[in-house]
């Protein structure tokens, strides 16, 4: 086999509705297709975010044969898409005091964007980080690098998302045996391919109105200015028109059927009073039908509209909207979005801005639709081979039971690294809470020892508490505990919780230890001695 045979590239897009495997080959700028397969994934994937593991192995699993089939060639890596309702962006300003007037240079710059990415977030990572602007003295500096200031303040985007998006990804696919290139922000890599130069230039909001979320991303200068995942799609309007009742089975074709998303511009002779016969010979009123899915549709407008309001670019998008995913296909979308967001430049981008061809093993695959953008632009994405050897013969028992003892170890590995994780979490929780108790107990210790200063027991006491709760709280156990869950993302913001809590518990140590000593200090014999010295000297005064 010669290298060029492995020289394709592999993108999986895992979806709300389906999850899709693409294979493709880069050629004088064209993507040629090569191979296409997708499965359902009702069962495996809940508003872009994998929860059964199981099922998700299963559809991938099967996927990749499928794919394998026709490359004839084994797929040893892919390049996976991350979306779903725990996606989204999160502002962040950094501040440095230079002290002299300086030259900024890279290590400033550096030092400021890393110190954005480590704020810790309640178990979520950063997924990726997005420079603004700098502002250095006063002034509004895109690029800052060599300029002389004495300040200068950074703004970042940090696109984040539940740290077990990620760990939950990685673990089918290890169970599958299939390495991950890179895992690539669907939403960005969507904009990247239906967005043009010039809208992300003037300002642009991309709506990616999905199955079980909508994905709102604003551009603006070129620069991702926001990003958020709405939990509402397309799939909430046949909810409801299965209360109808339409059964679920159908509700789908109804909803491409007779789906409206501004009745208002219908015109007259199609307003006229229809039916529709379900499958079990129940009719329905069609204006019922167009009534909830218009309600539903106007309820996803409505969030989206928000949310440009809330990126405080409502107002400078002069490239408008670029509306995209399954739910762009709806009657009148375009309308209904003019109509709600005050927005007049409403475009629907039905498919991706590069040139792409498919052989006839791909023949399933519809390059110009709207519901397959994401994976195509997952897969323009792609740089690196992911071709492994050549299919010969085909697997013997052996080799079968083989590559299942290997998943099955690696799904045990995985459960076993979660199961420390949780135990070490709650050792760590346990930890804190004696931190806590730790504070306490010396906040009680000084206030005791400010009303007793007099009392020897008492003094003694506190003095005792200090030498020693130290050591007894914060000391090699906490150490060991700190260690047991450090680099973990999602122990980001307990690790912060505890390094507060410490600091705190030394601060009412030191404050202790001072009283102590100021009061020994006043009932030692030299202490009495000069107190009563003051007495002798005030009666004398009187």
């Amino acid at each position: 086999m010669t290298n060029s045979d492995k020289d394709f590239i592999v993108a999986i897009e895992l979806g709300s509705s389906k999850i899709a495997g693409i294979a493709g080959k880069k050629k004088d700028g064209t993507m040629h297709i090569l191979a296409y397969a997708e499965e359902k994934s009702e069962g495996c994937i809940k508003r872009g975010v994998v929860y059964n593991i199981e099922k998700t192995y299963q559809c991938v699993n099967s996927i990749i044969s499928k794919m394998e089939s026709v490359l004839k060639t084994k797929i040893s890596r892919a390049y996976v898409g991350i979306g779903g309702q725990s996606v989204r962006s999160f502002k962040s300003m950094i501040t440095r005091n230079l002290l002299t007037q300086s030259y900024i240079t890279n290590d400033v710059i550096d030092a400021i964007r890393q110190e954005s990415i480590e704020i810790p977030f309640n178990e979520y990572e950063v997924l990726e980080n997005y420079p603004q602007e700098y502002v250095v003295d006063s002034s509004v500096i895109a690029d800052p690098v060599g300029v002389m200031g004495t300040n200068i303040e950074g703004g970042f985007l940090n696109i984040i998302a539940k740290s077990n998006l990620r760990t939950n990804i990685e673990t089918v696919f290890g169970n599958v045996g299939i390495g991950i290139v890179e895992e690539l922000i669907s939403p960005l890599q969507l904009a990247n391919n239906v967005l043009t130069d010039a809208e992300k230039r003037s300002g642009c909001a991309l709506v990616d109105l999905g199955a079980d979320t909508t994905t709102l991303v604003v551009f603006k200068n070129n620069i991702v200015r926001y990003l958020v995942t709405i939990p509402l799609g397309c799939n909430n309007i046949n909810k409801d028109l299965a209360t109808l009742p339409i059964d679920e089975t159908e509700t789908e074709e109804v909803k491409l059927k007779y789906g409206d998303a501004c009745q208002e511009f219908e015109v007259s002779e199609e307003m006229e009073q229809q039916t529709y016969t379900t499958s079990d010979g129940r009719k329905i009123d069609v204006s019922v039908i167009k009534n909830a899915a218009e309600a539903r549709m106007g309820e996803i407008i409505a969030n989206v509209n928000n949310q440009i309001i809330n990126s405080d670019y409502s107002g400078k998008l002069l490239a408008g909207l670029v509306i995209t995913g399954g739910g762009s296909n709806m009657k009148n979308i375009t309308k209904a979005f003019v109509k709600s967001t005050k927005i007049d430049k409403v475009r629907v981008a039905n498919k991706v801005n590069q040139v792409v061809i498919k052989t006839s093993n791909a023949s399933s695959l519809k390059v110009d639709d709207v519901t397959t953008a994401t994976i195509l632009s997952l897969l323009l994405a792609g740089k690196e081979p992911c071709g492994g050897d050549e299919i010969g013969r085909a697997p013997d028992l052996f080799d079968i039971q083989q590559a299942e003892a290997e998943r099955q170890k690696a799904k045990e590995d995985a459960d076993k690294v979660a199961a420390e994780e949780a135990i070490a979490g709650k050792a760590f929780e346990a930890i804190l809470d004696d931190i806590r108790e730790a504070i306490a107990k010396v906040t009680q210790q000084d206030e005791d020892l400010r009303k007793h200063r007099h009392d020897k027991k008492t003094r003694q006491q506190s003095k005792q508490m200090a030498l020693t709760i130290l050591d007894a709280t914060i000391g090699e156990k906490y150490e060991k505990a700190v260690q047991a869950i450090q680099g973990k993302d999602k122990f980001k913001l307990a690790l912060k919780g505890g390094a507060d809590l410490a600091e705190k518990l030394k601060a009412v140590v030191d404050e202790l230890t001072e009283h102590v000593a100021a009061a020994e200090r006043d009932y030692s014999a030299w202490g009495k001695f000069k107190r009563a010295i003051t007495d002798i000297v005030s009666d004398g005064e009187q």
